[in-house]
């Protein structure tokens, strides 16, 4: 998340006095013994895809991300939750509000209010995420954190009390009163994936039990507003959000998925690139600690986790059929809700760059911007290679299925919903000035709503993909769907 104008003081302040606190609290468990047992993960049960596979839809996967982008992209996630909540499909039969079809939802820094909140609470996000969250003055305690003398003073005879830490009980205070990870996975559909970045590896790190697994730590005890302040976490002005690894008490277990590609000596498959570099975490003398940071350094779409999570961390398509029935699915949707707004290039007609917030947007907007185009053309590359998994594993057991279905009809449709796609010039320009900080006008927060809501409806990808719900049996599937 890039800085707004009105953290440039805040910034100022911890240069002048330094980090206050070391930001180095622990909080997460090591995992029961008695859950180290079968194949496949390293544990049993815990918050994961295969937890919460119940009273889905056999013949659709939807997956929906949140990307970055401060209070900004949470009005504007909001927006596309209350827009797929009047979006209505025909699945299986039955009409359903679209939202009601999601499956696991993926998010990073801003996006991760509305995520969690919608995991928790479901349509009470739609009674009380505004006065929660949205319409509250959140920087106000970050001001507090550095400048009221007992917030101050806390931080400094407590060594492992951070301003992030700080930030985690504010969000728990308005928002998540005490909630864990034990309660979202009560709560069921839609897996919440809440991702960081793991600023010793660069990589993205996932609030699932399968990114726990690898350091032998127990995510049911873990509260949800600690998990969201690692995803919010901003660099510098933020401590980061620390867990520490109980590998040595996993008996050398390793998740399939690594043991796997231990035969894969391909330099250039990136299942083996992330099979090695998750492997640091099965060092336990190497990777005691796990410092988090904001989840957009690493990816500020939150399509990674989505990638990683449905090929790669929850198994191969054998893994996956286990958690999914595959022989039944036919329309795969991935919904990228991204509130980031393009960089402003403005300052390349400057010859000084002035203000420490404005080189702060220049560098990280810059190179945000950039990868996060390369990951839309990864998403979408990775979920054919999944469609056509999809189709193999369907037409393995049949040509067609009971409905009378060819097994080849498997569809991926991707919507990408994003300020960029709002068509009137001076409305996208308008609220691409709305800055990324944690407090935002009223009035533009119920405009960014109001653009998410919008772009769902309009979305022609979103409209393919309800239209291809009611296609007859028979009825051969396009060659693209619209994009």
């Amino acid at each position: 998340m890039p800085a707004g104008p009105h953290l440039c003081f805040a910034l100022v302040v911890l240069a002048l006095t330094g980090c206050v606190g070391g930001g180095t609290e622990v909080l997460n468990q090591a995992l029961s013994p008695a859950l180290l047992k079968g194949e496949g993960p390293i544990s049993q049960g815990g918050y994961r895809a295969g937890a919460l596979s119940k009273d889905r839809s056999p013949s659709t996967l939807v997956l929906l991300s949140f990307s970055g982008g401060g209070k900004r992209s949470a009005a504007f996630g909001y927006g596309v939750l209350k827009g797929l909540r009047d979006y209505p499909v025909t699945v299986d039969g039955s009409q359903k509000r679209l939202l009601d079809t999601v499956d696991i939802m993926s998010s990073v820094s801003g996006g991760s209010f509305p995520a969690a909140y919608y995991g928790l609470y479901h349509d009470k996000i739609f009674t009380d995420f505004e006065k929660d969250f949205l319409n509250q003055d959140v920087e106000s305690y970050i001001w507090g954190s550095y400048l009221l003398p007992w917030r101050f003073a806390k931080a400094l005879f407590n060594p492992n009390y951070g301003t992030n830490d700080r930030m985690a009980e504010v969000y728990d205070d308005l928002m998540f009163h005490g909630a864990t990870f034990a309660d979202l996975q009560r709560v069921g559909r839609p897996l919440v994936s809440i991702n960081a970045t793991d600023v010793d590896t660069g990589l993205e790190f996932m609030f699932v039990q399968d990114q726990f697994d690898l350091i032998c730590s127990d995510l049911q005890s873990y509260p949800v507003a600690r998990a969201v302040a690692a995803s919010n976490g901003f660099p510098i002005l933020f401590n980061p959000i620390t867990l520490k690894s109980y590998r040595s008490q996993c008996n050398g277990r390793v998740p399939a998925w690594i043991e796997a590609d231990k035969s894969n000596t391909d330099p250039l498959s990136r299942t083996h690139e992330l099979a090695r570099s998750h492997s640091l975490y099965l060092d336990g003398d190497r990777t005691r600690y796990v410092h988090l940071l904001d989840g957009g350094i690493a990816d500020n779409l939150a399509m990674r986790g989505i990638i990683n999570m449905g090929m790669v961390l929850s198994g191969d398509i054998d893994d996956l059929g286990k958690r999914f029935d595959l022989s039944r699915i036919r329309r795969i949707v991935v919904i990228s809700a991204d509130g980031q707004a393009e960089n402003d290039t403005a300052t390349s007609k400057q010859i000084h760059l002035t203000g420490l917030g404005q080189l702060f947007n220049v560098v990280s907007g810059t190179q945000i911007d950039r990868y996060n185009y390369e990951t839309m053309i990864l998403a979408r590359q990775q979920f054919d290679v999944l469609r056509d998994a999809v189709r193999k594993e369907r037409c393995e057991k049949a040509a067609r299925d009971t409905d009378g279905q060819s097994c080849k009809d498997v569809q991926v449709f991707f919507a990408h919903l994003s300020l960029g796609g709002i068509a009137d010039k001076e409305e996208r320009e308008r609220l691409a000035k709305i800055p990324t900080g944690l407090s935002i006008d009223p009035a533009d927060i119920a405009q960014l709503v109001a653009a998410g809501a919008a772009q769902v409806k309009q979305s022609p990808d979103l409209a393919a993909f309800r239209d291809s719900l009611t296609q007859p049996a028979g009825t051969p599937a396009p060659a693209k769907p619209a994009s």
